[in-house]
Order: structure tokens, then C-alpha cells, then sequence
């Protein structure tokens, strides 16, 4: 596996990530746990990946944290704020938002890599929201990893 050369944008804690799960009512992979940990907000150098056989462009983790005084070029990236703003086009079920589907990565062109709760609440599986395809209460998703380990195992293979 390839060193990831990825730098932490903004400092968490396992509170502020129990915060995340309660939140939303989740439980969150151990696998995401400590990436978030240890990787909050970075930015790829390679930004290029494969899914599905298709070469698509990750610009940026999102970022989970529950500062105040994060600044506007990080505010904009942070989990809650990206759902806020997306909400009603991440579910069919008005009052299942968040509880759902957890945005974790932008891709460029305006899609994010999320991980789906709905037919796994323990080992999620990575999907794409196409945000040119999805309405309001009427998401479109492509399911491109079958987890979230299994998404790192692939970014990052040499």
C-alpha cells in the first residue's frame, strides 16, 4: 500500500465523532473512524481514482467537527453544513435525513462519495450521489465500493 499523502486540515476527538453518530443515529465504521482521525478534511495530492472502471477526480474528504471558529474555507467542507445544504436530495424519506446516507468525500463536478446506511447499519457501503440526477426526495446513487475499508484498500493500492 502507497503512504498516504494526505495532511489533517482540522483536529477531532472521539467525542466530536460520538457527537457525528448521535447526531444522525449512526454508528460509524471503525475504518472511517480512524481515517476522520487521522485524516480530517485532507486533500489528496493523487486525486484521481478508479470506481466502477471509471476515473473520476476526489477533490477532498469532508470535515467533521463541531468548532464554531472554523474558518469559511473549511466550514463550507464540514459534514453537517454539506448535508444542510443537500438534505432533502440524500433521501426519499423527508424523515430520514442524516439517518441515511453520510456524505464523506467531493468529487469534482459537484458529486459526493457517501456511505449508505439503508441497507446496512454496521458495514455501509460506499455510493456515489449524483447531484445532476437527483431531485428533491428522489436521490440517484451508483454503489461504487462495498465498504469503506474496501474503498481505502482500493485509493490506495500501489
Amino acid at each position: 500500500m502507497k503512504k498516504l499523502n494526505l495532511k489533517k486540515r482540522v483536529s477531532i476527538t472521539h467525542d466530536e465523532l460520538d457527537s457525528l453518530e448521535m447526531f444522525f443515529n449512526i454508528n460509524l465504521p471503525i475504518s472511517y473512524r480512524e481515517f476522520i482521525l487521522e485524516f480530517n478534511g485532507g486533500c489528496p495530492d493523487e486525486t484521481t481514482i478508479k470506481i466502477n472502471s471509471e476515473e473520476r477526480v476526489l477533490e477532498r474528504f469532508l470535515i467533521v467537527s463541531e468548532d464554531e471558529k472554523l474558518g469559511n474555507e473549511f466550514k463550507q467542507y464540514e459534514v453537517k453544513v454539506v448535508i444542510a445544504q443537500i438534505e432533502e436530495r440524500l433521501t426519499a424519506n423527508e424523515d430520514l435525513v442524516g439517518a441515511e446516507v453520510l456524505p464523506f468525500a467531493y468529487l469534482y463536478g459537484g458529486d459526493f462519495l457517501c456511505l449508505d446506511f439503508k441497507r446496512d447499519t454496521t458495514n455501509p457501503k460506499v455510493v456515489i450521489w449524483d447531484h445532476n440526477e437527483s431531485d428533491e426526495l428522489s436521490p440517484v446513487f451508483y454503489e461504487a465500493f462495498n465498504n469503506f475499508q474496501e474503498f481505502l484498500d482500493t485509493m490506495f493500492l500501489s
